[in-house]
């Protein structure tokens, strides 16, 4: 039987590390990036100014915990 994909959460990262939830619209936390994990979604973060992916930079290791 397959998995099922998570959803996926894309975030935007301006300058200044701000972090802006492209399907609500409005900045988020660092804990709101949490909470959508604790709900399930993938987290996907992307910095506007180069269009790089950067959900490793910003989610590091033991970033649930």
């Amino acid at each position: 039987m397959p998995r099922k994909k998570r959803p996926r959460r894309l975030i935007n990262r301006y300058a200044q590390s701000r972090l802006y939830d492209v399907e609500t619209r409005s900045y988020v936390s660092i804990d709101r990036l949490k909470e959508l994990r604790s709900e399930g979604y993938e987290v996907v973060v992307r910095e506007v100014e180069t269009g790089r992916f950067v959900s490793d930079e910003v989610l590091r290791p033991g970033f649930d915990a």
